[in-house]
């Protein structure tokens, strides 16, 4: 299972997408979008499922800006 994001609720999903973004993006970007997606999907998912999902779509996201660039 992955772990949440930022802003108290862990910190593996930011690390992971850190990661996976060095390099491509800037750290603070990819922060920025992990949690606005973070804040998009609170209360609309099963929490069981938030960091699966807040994994895929801030990669998403991230996938699409890196593309754009």
């Amino acid at each position: 299972m992955r772990g949440r994001s930022g802003g108290g609720r862990g910190s593996a999903v930011n690390r992971e997408l850190s990661a996976e973004f060095d390099g491509v993006l800037p750290r603070v970007m990819v922060e920025a979008e992990i949690a606005v997606a973070e804040a998009e999907l609170l209360g609309q998912v099963p929490p069981g499922s938030l960091d699966e999902l807040l994994h895929r779509l801030a990669g998403h996201r991230l996938w699409e800006r890196a593309g754009a660039r």
